[in-house]
């Protein structure tokens, strides 16, 4: 999983936004599928988002205090489709959206203006940087909490890179 983590810290220094989200988007399927592998990908991702990132996106607003969802598994889950597969943030004809119908990113510009978490109807607004790192952050703290055991039976079933001067398989 460090190796992901840390693909995904380097994305964001350099800056490469299209990067930064492709991962972003990704680690979530990762996580959720080393913990529920029997579960269908868009349960399994939203469940694992809702748990671990959904809090971040969950604030209390108006008069009353009430919980309002910025970002759910599902409308996660919905924009990770769209964006991989047809390059799109356009979660309309989605299947699996819920109350989001299209994101906006945006990255810090000069003044660094920050619009992170802002909604416009059907639309969120999200700094690419601060999505990055609110997932970066849960991946790595629930990566952290399994005991090791886990993790060590985890990291044979993934990517692994390998240099060819020493290469086995």
């Amino acid at each position: 999983m460090e190796g992901f983590f840390d693909g995904l810290e380097q994305a964001i220094r350099e800056r490469n936004w299209h990067a930064v989200l492709v991962m972003a988007l990704t680690l979530p399927d990762i996580c959720a599928k080393i913990v529920m592998p029997a579960e269908r990908s868009g349960r399994r991702y939203a469940a694992w988002f809702d748990q671990h990132v959904k809090p971040k996106y969950t604030f209390q607003i108006g008069v009353g205090a009430q919980e309002r969802v910025f970002l759910s598994g599902t409308d996660c889950y919905a924009l990770r489709c769209v964006l991989l597969h047809e390059g799109s943030t356009d979660t309309a004809r989605q299947p699996a959206s819920d109350a989001l119908d299209r994101f906006h990113f945006c990255v810090p510009g000069q003044f660094n203006l920050r619009l992170h978490c802002n909604q416009i109807g059907r639309a969120l607004i999200l700094m690419v940087d601060e999505f990055a790192v609110d997932v970066l952050n849960a991946a790595r703290a629930w990566w952290s909490s399994l005991d090791s055991a886990e993790r060590e039976a985890t990291a044979g079933r993934l990517l692994a890179i390998r240099s060819t001067d020493n290469i086995s398989f």
